[in-house]
């Protein structure tokens, strides 16, 4: 009888503990889907300030190059400045990293959840530390421009929180061709990073997407509120 009632108490206390486990397990995915949403929304708007800045870039590289690039001046300035500030991500990333932290990546049955957090989160970090490249590149574009260009026309399009398009046509601060030729050369390089992290961008945004719908079919969660307006 005594070893019944300690075979029970085992019993008991392992089927306790493992629906302790079972519901911080799905704790943590609710979390996870909640971490993911709100990097889709972050993505799509990286996505879409990229595309954006392509197409800037293309056409500044288009009218510099222009034998009548005298009388783009307004939209020669405000591509120019347009480009140049930071097109950072910022992913939502505390469950994931409280996951591995903490050990409790053992807590989620399902192997190809786990193997797919763990992708997404490789290609993040990534996406971020290719990250670094672009800061160099930025720097370099920047002392280039305010060789090119008049800062104080510069300083005139950013009086508020927004880039403003300048008017009255102001031309550039020399026409020095070999100036001209490395700014250009730089927006093309300006150019190839923002393609690289664009389709980066384009990628974590369907494993994000997949992974939301992985986890809310595995662990039949109810589709919560949409973090989009």
């Amino acid at each position: 009888m005594l070893f019944l009632a300690v075979f029970c108490g085992f019993l008991a206390e392992y089927q306790l503990e493992h629906k302790i486990e079972k519901d911080r397990e799905n704790q943590y995915m609710t979390s996870m889907v909640q971490d993911l949403r709100s990097d889709t929304l972050m993505l799509k708007s990286n996505i879409t300030v990229r595309q954006s800045r392509l197409l800037m870039i293309d056409s500044l590289i288009k009218m510099l190059r222009s034998t009548a690039r005298n009388n783009y001046g307004d939209d020669i300035y405000y591509f120019a400045r347009s480009i140049s500030p930071p097109a950072n991500i910022f992913p939502n990333d505390g469950t994931i990293q409280q996951l591995k932290s903490s050990g409790s990546l053992r807590l989620i049955r399902n192997n190809n959840i786990t193997n797919s957090i763990m992708a997404y989160d490789q290609k993040m970090r990534n996406a971020l530390f290719e990250m670094g490249d672009e800061i160099q590149i930025r720097a370099e574009y920047r002392q280039l421009a305010i060789k090119l260009f008049r800062t104080n026309v510069f300083h005139e399009m950013i009086a508020t929180d927004t880039v403003t398009h300048p008017t009255g046509n102001p031309q550039l601060y020399t026409n020095d061709e070999a100036l001209i030729n490395a700014f250009i050369g730089q927006a093309q390089y300006f150019k190839r990073v923002h393609q690289a992290q664009l389709i980066r961008s384009e990628e974590l945004l369907v494993q994000a997407k997949q992974l939301i719908a992985d986890i809310k079919k595995q662990y039949r969660l109810s589709d919560a509120p949409p973090l989009e307006k």
